[in-house]
């Protein structure tokens, strides 16, 4: 099934949230002012993990066109997951 996206009217950019954490203890953020191990980084709906330098290295609009594409993974995987269900249900003797 091919998603058609429609660009919205207006769209108002969403601030990222971007949280350093630490590996030990996992998923603990990081002191202020310390690197830490893992950065979140969040639109409020989808959210993805990269190392410190890659967040260093990566600009605002890369980071949300990361973030774009984890959100349309996401609605694949959902739209793949129905569809399998469907098929399941079909094939279910009545």
């Amino acid at each position: 099934m091919l998603a058609i996206f429609r660009p919205r009217a207006r769209q108002v950019s969403v601030p990222l949230q971007v949280t350093r954490l630490l590996q030990n203890p996992l998923g603990q953020p990081a002191p202020e002012g310390e690197r830490g191990d893992i950065v979140r980084i969040s639109d409020g709906s989808v959210t993805v993990y990269l190392t410190p330098a890659e967040y260093d290295l990566a600009t605002e609009a890369e980071l949300r066109y990361l973030l774009a594409q984890q959100a349309h993974a996401r609605a694949q995987a959902q739209e793949a997951k129905a569809a399998k269900a469907a098929r399941t249900d079909d094939r279910r003797p009545t």
